[in-house]
């Protein structure tokens, strides 16, 4: 296993992930030295990470896995930190650092109990930072739901509609008690409604009424709130009436203009003031006459044939009552210009395209993706539309685009596509049933289905209910499209990446806008002298006044909970910290130790960079919504339902103990707590309000990696001394294994909505098989497998159902 996990690291994780073998040399290429500065100028090394879903709740376990791909330089990114942040403020609410080894990574993070309901994202990194900015990053937007009876109730409601410019809307925020009693004191409510940032506070009935201006143009109409009360928060939001609801449609011509006399086809994109996605029909208009009937989809998308005409005009006007201006002018068509047709973008071995002018064709052509070319030819012809057939085999999978300059290599025209493109799954996933009941055992089989020979994937199963598609990424979308385009319209009934008419639309929206030629001739020979900053960890010394001892003879312990490292500074009386120096188990302390007496000496300064960094990448990084946040009118709508979780248990104040039985309430300070079921660690219990500490020499049920039970006497927790010199510090982590569960005892509840996590699994033509077991939770469940192979990024899907017997 250890050798082919090598193989895999070396040949897969070191830049040969959906990249270019060398092209075909074209010499006198007037743009190969700018390619080639802008190729080393712009980082193509992207961070994908397998989270195992994206509705958790308050008190879960979250599973993930990373890929660095397309890097060669995998030795320099040491380290993957992520971050939880609160869409509603940009607040961290955790940040922990994880080990990369050769472009892989992965971990866990327990998510606090007193998680409020929301939206909230993950931002992931790595330890390759320039300009305070990291070379690679990944967003996955998710969804906090409550299982957990908030400390107060809150609403918000319109008490009166207004109307813009004549009068304010009139909106009723109300909180109380849990049981419907006045609070004894007020609420604090803080608001934002476009650029209007305020506060104010609940009259003694726990009431205020907001008076709300309409604000015009307004991107979001959405108001949101903060309601503080002592240290408990809620956060609500509500969709404002909007007097004049304009429509905002965005046309995209094949090749990038329309030409007079050339027939083209146009694409057009419809969206909302709240930037959803418009299905609607319109008539096309050509000098006020109507010439068509066009319509999107149900991704807001759509496109149609148009011949312009010189000295014509033509618009289109949306067939929808609900708009104030419901007219659009389409772009100016050129008298002169090359068009460009391409009847399927989505290109498997050969791409066929026309191009289309009304004189004398003298062009260049160039497919590429503005850092290596792979044809490059000149064409002359008289006809009034050339054919031309494009093998792809020394291209690249992904996206190309196919540009028209002219001799001096400006260009024309341009067109985006996609090659080799293959939207059939290369995991081949079958389990034994398609349906199971509770508790029982899945035997899942897994095989390679794709030209290559090796892989390496990880896997999840999970309740169908804590997998929202609005929130889902995946590896073969985020590598060749999102990663690469900007936010992508929303998809629904499947993954985008598997509807070839969803993606020849997204190819002539975002298309050739999405590049800008003016960068890729404005790269210099410094753009690609890249600097990046230290993001290592320090412990530096300082001798105070009248100490002649010299800083490099100073020496300082590490305490880990079964082990203690020493290390002494360096010359210059600083010591880097490696980062398996502070490689620790999950949720363990580390403590450093400098000693009492040198504290009295030296001035110790311990320098980690991360939490700074941190906080600029919660302002900097933003999850890009593919549709607008659903509204949040009372804060008790963002809960579990009945069959997505356990029903919790109230807390419990425990105000005496019987120490020959239970230790005291939570967990000590090595981090270990014994459940009510006398399990050690309980993974399915992290955070019972009933947990207690262990006692040392007491012998405790323990759930081993393989999900058998056995038992182990717990010995004492070394807690350090309260001593000066003592510094706690924050661990770094490696992976932890999931526990996989047979649920065999009865009595213990089985709610685990991730009933199967695993990665670092290595795939080969050989089919194996994968053993787990479901709780009870009934209801559909899916499998997801994402990884890397030789030469692709890989996904798979499976469904089964949960029954009760």
């Amino acid at each position: 296993m250890r050798y082919w996990f090598v193989c895999i690291c070396c040949f897969l994780l070191t830049g040969h992930i959906a990249m270019a073998q060398p092209g075909v040399s074209i010499p006198k290429d007037p743009l190969a030295e700018q390619q080639y500065l802008y190729s080393k100028a712009k980082n193509r090394a992207s961070l994908f990470v397998h989270f195992d879903k994206n509705i958790y709740t308050n008190n879960e376990t979250v599973w993930f896995s990373g890929y660095l791909i397309n890097e060669l330089q995998t030795a320099a990114h040491r380290l993957m930190s992520v971050i939880l942040v609160r869409n509603a403020d940009s607040s961290i609410i955790k940040q922990q650092k994880f080990i990369m080894e050769s472009g892989l990574s992965s971990g866990s993070m327990q998510l606090p109990d007193s998680l409020l309901a929301g939206d909230y994202h993950f931002i992931a990194s790595t330890s390759r930072v320039s300009q305070g900015k990291p070379d690679v990053v990944f967003i996955q937007p998710i969804l906090i739901k409550t299982n957990i009876e908030p400390a107060f109730k809150a609403s918000i409601k319109i008490l009166e509609r207004g109307s813009a410019g004549k009068k304010p809307n009139q909106l009723l925020i109300s909180a109380t008690t849990s049981d419907a009693r006045f609070l004894p004191k007020p609420v604090i409510v803080n608001y934002r409604y476009g650029k209007t940032i305020d506060k104010t506070s609940t009259n003694s009935s726990g009431e205020v009424i907001l008076k709300v201006n309409e604000e015009e143009n307004i991107n979001d109409p959405n108001i949101y709130l903060k309601l503080k009360y002592g240290k408990d928060s809620s956060f609500l939001n509500l969709l404002l009436p909007i007097s004049k609801q304009k429509a905002r449609v965005n046309f995209y011509p094949e090749g990038g203009h329309m030409v007079n006399g050339i027939s083209g086809r146009v694409a057009w994109e419809a969206k909302d003031q709240k930037q959803a996605v418009l299905s609607v029909k319109a008539q096309l208009f050509k000098n006020e006459k109507v010439i068509d009937t066009v319509e999107t989809t149900s991704y807001g998308t759509g496109s149609f044939f148009l011949r312009p005409e010189k000295g014509s005009s033509y618009s289109l006007k949306l067939m929808h009552d609900g708009f104030a201006d419901s007219t659009y002018q389409l772009p100016v068509a050129l008298n002169q210009g090359i068009g460009i047709s391409v009847a399927n973008a989505l290109a498997t071995d050969t791409l066929y395209v026309q191009l289309s002018n009304p004189g004398n064709l003298q062009v260049l052509v160039r497919l590429h993706n503005f850092r290596e070319t792979y044809i490059y030819n000149s064409i002359t012809e008289t006809a009034a539309k050339v054919s031309i057939k494009i093998p792809l085999k020394d291209v690249p999978k992904g996206l190309c685009a196919l540009t028209v300059t002219d001799s001096l290599g400006r260009p024309l025209a341009e067109r985006m596509c996609f090659s080799h493109f293959d939207a059939s799954q290369k995991i081949k996933l079958t389990t034994n049933q398609k349906s199971y009941n509770t508790r029982k055992k899945v035997s899942l089989k897994i095989k390679l289905d794709s030209p290559d020979s090796l892989a390496m994937v990880s896997v999840a199963c999970v309740q169908s209910d804590r997998l929202s598609s609005r929130l889902s990424t995946d590896i073969e979308s985020h590598i060749y499209l999102s990663s690469q385009l900007s936010v992508l319209s929303p998809y629904t009934t499947k993954r985008g990446y598997e509807d070839p008419d969803y993606l020849q639309n997204v190819l002539l929206v975002k298309g050739w806008r999405k590049y800008n030629w003016q960068d890729l001739m404005n790269a210099k020979p410094a753009d690609t002298l890249k600097s990046y900053d230290d993001t290592r960890i320090y412990l530096r010394a300082k001798a105070k006044p009248r100490t002649k001892i010299p800083v490099w003879n100073l020496s300082f312990s590490l305490m880990k909970p079964k082990e203690i490292i020493l290390r002494t500074l360096d010359s210059a009386g600083a010591y880097e910290f490696k980062p398996f120096d502070l490689l620790i188990e999950k949720e363990k302390p580390i403590y450093l130790f400098t000693g009492q007496d040198n504290v009295k000496k030296f001035e110790y300064k311990l320098s980690d960079p991360y939490p700074k960094l941190h906080k600029s990448y919660s302002k900097i990084f933003n999850p890009e919504f593919r549709e607008v946040p659903s509204e949040v009118q009372n804060n008790q709508v963002i809960s579990l339902k009945n069959n997505e979780g356990a029903h919790r248990l109230k807390e419990v104040e425990i105000t005496a103990r019987n120490s020959d039985f239970r230790g005291l309430k939570g967990a000590n300070n090595c981090g270990d707590y014994v459940c009510r079921y006398q399990i050690l660690n309980c993974i399915n219990h992290y955070y019972d309000p009933e947990n207690t500490q262990p006692l040392a020499g007491r012998t405790y049920a323990v759930r081993t990696p393989s999900g058998a039970m056995g038992k182990e006497t717990y010995q004492a927790c070394k807690e350090p001394p309260n001593v000066p010199g003592m510094i706690l510090m924050e661990g770094i982590y490696g992976k932890k294994e999931f526990y996989h569960n047979d649920y065999a005892d009865p009595l213990e509840p089985a709610f685990a909505s991730t009933i199967y996590w695993n990665n670092g699994i290595v795939l080969t033509k050989n089919e194996q098989e994968i053993s787990f077991y479901t709780s009870d939770i009934t209801g559909k469940f899916k499998i997801i497998v994402q990884g890397v192979a030789l030469s692709d990024v890989l996904y798979g899907d499976y469904d089964f159902e949960v029954k009760r017997e």
